[in-house]
């Protein structure tokens, strides 16, 4: 029997546990030098030099795959039970990302030292990355020769995710994340990054007009000294002033008049429609254990004008919350220097692209709220998006190709899958 089991391991000794030791070995040893260099942030080089790169490595992986491709090697570098531990662990290092915080200053020198916190400019995940694609690669080549209709559905799978990932580990040294402060009726072409750097843009930028539309706001009772909820319960905490009544924590609140913009005016509020104004309301309270009324004025403040509660009795006050933001918009002028012009309207999650740029409404002065003269932007190149774009469309094709026809009947458990 040990002998019938030697000769099995001799003939074909690449496994599912082989690929799994390959896989813990590169992430042990991307860890190891992670922490031996003190845990640096890598910085891999921009344009042409990660282009450069790029190309070497495909011609090392295309010469490697002719040269050797009926070694068993080279093979199990193809098969399934090599790529499944490595995208477990490519796995294990995404999770790892979202349960530490990214693109932060470590709290720990654990953090530090593995470098937790920039997990995507580590060497694990370098090495990992690599090793990831050197398996897709080579399933990639092994369907292309020959190529025939049945493998149509496998390569376009898995070129497409060879791109994603290809093109995101190169590309992830260009893509610029830039923030830029715009003033009502101020060109401005100048912009930073997360380190403070300016940078000057290829075009100029003119805020012409800012614009909130808000929710109505909340309301909650509170505890006078304090200014806490005096509810324990979170649904009971806060409710919305968009009724003409509703109970909370025991009281009836009845909305008498409702101001979108006020002011106050001796004891009361009256409509205005200026800088400071606030949202308020007259409303009359009834109290549901012993059914006691009190009526008053409620305003949720501003920059200008002070908050205004309704105490209910010794311990409790109505108080009203700032509104949120339902949408907020700005109208821009933007020049580039060949002399376009263009006059847009960006929104949350409506962006505008100019020239290679994305242009992102980001926020705003929330202390003056609807009034803030001030818009930042967030400007965003990635150079590299189209090819991330365009494998993501040989993905879904690929998909929708295995979809209609089904997978190939032979050779599709000893490839990557």
């Amino acid at each position: 029997m040990s002998n019938k089991n030697s000769r099995k391991t001799r003939t074909n000794p690449w496994s599912y546990r082989d690929g799994t030791i390959v896989t813990v070995a590169i992430l042990s040893l991307g860890f190891a030098i992670q922490a031996a260099s003190g845990g640096i942030v890598i910085r891999i080089a921009g344009f042409p030099w990660n282009l450069v790169a790029g190309l070497i490595f495909l011609a090392i992986l295309l010469s490697a795959f002719v040269l050797w491709r009926k070694h068993r090697a080279m093979k199990w570098l193809g098969s399934v039970k090599a790529a499944l531990p490595a995208i477990l662990g490519f796995t294990f290092l995404v999770l790892l990302m979202g349960f530490v915080k990214q693109d932060v200053e470590p709290k720990n020198a654990l953090s530090r030292l593995f470098g937790l916190t920039h997990l995507i400019k580590t060497w694990p995940f370098i090495l990992i990355n690599l090793y990831l694609l050197i398996l897709l690669g080579i399933a990639t080549l092994k369907r292309l020769t020959p190529f025939n209709l049945k493998n149509t559905g496998f390569f376009l799978n898995h070129f497409g995710l060879f791109l994603v990932l290809f093109s995101t580990a190169l590309g992830s040294s260009d893509m610029q994340r830039l923030s830029m402060n715009c003033y009502k009726n101020q060109d401005v072409n100048l912009a930073v990054d997360a380190s403070g750097k300016s940078v000057e843009m290829p075009f100029t930028v003119k805020l012409l007009n800012f614009t909130i539309d808000e929710f109505r706001p909340k309301v909650t009772i509170i505890e006078t000294k304090t200014g806490q909820p005096f509810s324990e319960k979170v649904k009971e905490r806060f409710e919305l002033m968009d009724r003409d009544s509703f109970n909370i924590s025991g009281f009836r609140i009845n909305v008498v008049k409702f101001l979108e913009n006020s002011g106050k005016v001796g004891d009361s509020f009256e409509a205005w429609n200026e800088p400071g104004s606030a949202p308020s309301a007259k409303v009359r309270v009834t109290n549901l254990t012993n059914h006691s009324e009190i009526s008053g004025w409620i305003c949720s403040g501003s920059f200008a004008n002070p908050a205004q509660v309704l105490e209910l009795n010794d311990q409790l006050s109505l108080a009203m919350l700032p509104a949120e933001p339902r949408k907020f918009s700005s109208e821009l002028d933007i020049q580039a220097k060949n002399g376009k012009r263009v006059a847009t309207t960006i929104e949350v999650n409506h962006p505008f692209k100019m020239d290679g740029w994305m242009i992102y409404q980001q926020g705003y002065n929330t202390e003056m709220g609807r009034w803030s003269n001030l818009n930042v932007l967030e400007l965003v190149r990635d150079p590299w998006l189209p090819i991330v774009y365009l494998g993501i469309f040989l993905m879904m094709a690929g998909a929708g190709f295995l979809f209609f026809t089904g997978k190939p009947k032979n050779g599709g458990t000893n490839h990557v899958a």
